[in-house]
């Protein structure tokens, strides 16, 4: 059994695979805690996995562990804790990792993890020429070239960042949920702001998907992964593949491809 852990800025989902798969049969989330307190994190972990096996079985059963992580501050702490838990250290996802792809970017150290991970498993799934985008707390455009190189992309703020952030800063205007509203022109409140970011956030995600295409000149596959994306699948008017568990297929491709 294979243990994969995509640690986020907000929220950690915990992946159980079988050997020979790459996607997850089971899936938890934990809170993403930037303290890095490692008897909390263990806490957590033994707490998540409990609610799908015995811990000392699962505990027996795990051969394999991988993270990917864009809080690199807790990073030291996942790799005491998985060797204190499981007893062998988890392989830590880097841009020195064996990949399927090449890389174009100026500086790897600064290139979210999330993003090669993505990017590896759009590959391996999809082929080249993709557009991978992202949306959690940060959004990412990410594009995976027709030769199979990750080109760079782009990176705005995320979904529920700016519900949040117009929440704390206007203050006749409510925290709302993202969902696609009743109308696309509103007469109240809550749904005119409902509106605002549903049909404002599928408008940025296909007006950036055309620059990128007009910019190289060719059609690209389109892929929408992170929290929101199932939310969105009825917005969109061309084709988009809508890909929650990317991220977690992508962990295991590297794994397997170490």
């Amino acid at each position: 059994m294979f243990l994969g852990i995509d640690i986020g800025n907000t929220t950690t989902m915990l992946g159980l695979y079988d050997d020979q798969s790459v996607k997850p049969d089971k899936t938890c989330r934990i809170r993403t805690d930037k303290r890095g307190d490692d008897a909390e994190l263990a806490g957590s972990i033994r707490m998540a996995l409990r609610n799908y096996a015995d811990f000392e079985t699962l505990e027996a059963e795990i051969t394999g562990i991988a993270f990917s992580s864009v809080v690199p501050e807790v990073n030291k702490s996942y790799q005491r804790v998985c060797k204190r838990l499981f007893s062998f250290e988890p392989l830590e996802i880097s841009h020195t990792s064996r990949l399927s792809i090449t890389i174009n970017y100026k500086n790897l150290k600064q290139l979210g993890i999330d993003r090669i991970v993505n990017t590896e498993a759009a590959f391996h799934e999809f082929g080249p020429g993709c557009i991978v985008v992202d949306i959690g707390t940060a959004a990412t455009f990410d594009v995976l070239n027709h030769s199979g190189c990750f080109d760079g992309g782009l990176i705005a703020p995320g979904v529920g960042t700016t519900i949040k952030a117009l929440a704390d800063a206007a203050s006749n205007l409510p925290e709302i949920t993202f969902e696609m509203p009743d109308d696309l022109v509103a007469r109240d409140t809550v749904n005119a702001i409902k509106s605002g970011f549903y049909y404002g956030w599928i408008s940025m995600v296909e007006g950036v998907c055309e620059r990128i295409e007009a910019l190289y000149g060719r059609e690209f596959r389109i892929i929408l992964t992170g929290g929101f994306a199932v939310k969105m699948r009825e917005g969109f008017k061309r084709d988009i593949i809508i890909d929650p568990d990317l991220t977690m297929r992508g962990i295991k491709y590297i794994f397997d491809n170490r």
